[in-house]
């Protein structure tokens, strides 16, 4: 088996499974007063302070969710719901996941003024879209660190720098889900105030995610505990939030080694492979996603045909892998519906091996010449 889909989801380590074991033997509620409930509690505790030391902040603004997208949601959210009365201007990008789009578009719904700033041809956010959006009374702006759909860096800290000189009381939001443990990630140096990290993507489980506050006071969505401040109440999932801790103090990426290997992939795909894109910048890519395009094919073909080997690869984000549209990154960054019709998305771990790679671009092109032939 040859695994090129670790943007969606990724192995989880061995420390990962092993936490969880720990968490099923210590398994006591974290809420509970007595001795089991105290270990429980001081795992957890544990867990959280190593997730804060990768972001180098203070652990006690680290809320555990099940996952990124409930942490996007309750930034999103409770961010607005907070500042409400000191104005109605919000804005994103629009290539952020699927997650932020959605709860921006519920926003407008609810009666925020609601902006989607312009992606360039390169796949980073256009900074002067953003800029030209910004008013007095803007309370919330959410971008995307990394791109799941083209592994491509935004300009956070650019576009931070400019949101808090035009309103400083603004919340700054980053989705971190696809850079964090793989190119570095600290909120104050980035400028921004909250953050969201996930497990699954860094080798811990599913269903196990995080939201960094930065200390800013944003409303609850969830009601009916104290757990975790009352901000993110019932009980915590003990045993992915265990892996979650372990996956973090035992990732390893090395993100010069992961761009050779994204640059392995890219340089053998268009040795072999006639008529490809490369969607999105080369010099802004953090080495973990390649997206191409296989013009005359359509993707979901080529990702049949090469699951019978064996390889796996996806068309987009899994969050919208089962709608048969297409995908709103690509179509934002300017290309034409050829290119979004050929689109796959390849992503890779630390564990990828070049051997991997090499084999993956020769079955790629055997199938790519055949779909082409019978599509003609």
């Amino acid at each position: 088996m040859i695994y090129l889909d670790n943007a969606a989801t990724t192995k989880p380590c061995k420390e990962a499974i092993e936490a969880a074991v720990l968490a099923a033997e210590e398994f006591g509620n974290p809420s509970s007063f007595h001795g089991l409930g105290l270990r429980a509690e001081k795992l957890v505790n544990e867990a959280r302070t190593s997730i804060a030391d990768e972001l180098k902040v203070n652990k006690k603004h680290i809320y555990f969710t099940s996952g990124g997208t409930e942490a996007n949601n309750l930034a999103i959210f409770g961010a607005a719901e907070s500042m409400k009365r000191t104005g109605n201007r919000v804005i994103t990008s629009k290539i952020e996941h699927p997650s932020v789009i959605e709860a921006f578009k519920r926003l407008e719904k609810l009666g925020y003024d609601v902006v989607y700033a312009d992606a360039e041809r390169d796949g980073r956010v256009n900074v002067e879209s953003v800029k030209n959006a910004l008013t007095a009374d803007t309370i919330l702006v959410s971008i995307m660190h990394v791109n799941n759909e083209t592994g491509v860096i935004q300009p956070v800290k650019e576009i931070a720098s400019a949101v808090k000189a035009a309103a400083p009381k603004c919340i700054v939001h980053s989705d971190c889900v696809q850079s964090f443990c793989k190119i570095p990630v600290c909120p104050n140096d980035m400028g921004v105030d909250m953050v969201t990290v996930s497990a699954h993507k860094i080798h811990g489980f599913k269903g196990c995610g995080a939201l960094y506050t930065g200390g800013k006071r944003i409303a609850p969505q969830l009601y009916g505990g104290e757990q975790q401040n009352e901000l993110r109440p019932g009980t915590e999932n003990v045993s992915g939030i265990l892996a979650f801790g372990a996956a973090c103090r035992t990732a390893a990426y090395d993100t010069d080694k992961m761009r050779k290997k994204r640059d392995l992939m890219r340089d053998e795909l268009m040795r072999l492979v006639p008529d490809i894109v490369i969607n999105g910048s080369n010099e802004y890519n953090s080495g973990t996603v390649l997206n191409v395009s296989f013009l005359g094919v359509k993707a979901e073909i080529l990702l049949h045909s090469l699951e019978r080997h064996e390889i796996y690869v996806s068309t987009g984000s899994a969050c919208s892998s089962h709608k048969p549209q297409p995908s709103h990154v690509l179509a934002a960054m300017g290309a034409d519906a050829k290119e979004i019709t050929g689109a796959v998305r390849i992503s890779f771990a630390q564990n990828t091996d070049e051997d991997e790679i090499i084999e993956a671009v020769e079955k790629i092109s055997d199938e790519v010449k055949t779909i082409r032939k019978y599509m003609r």
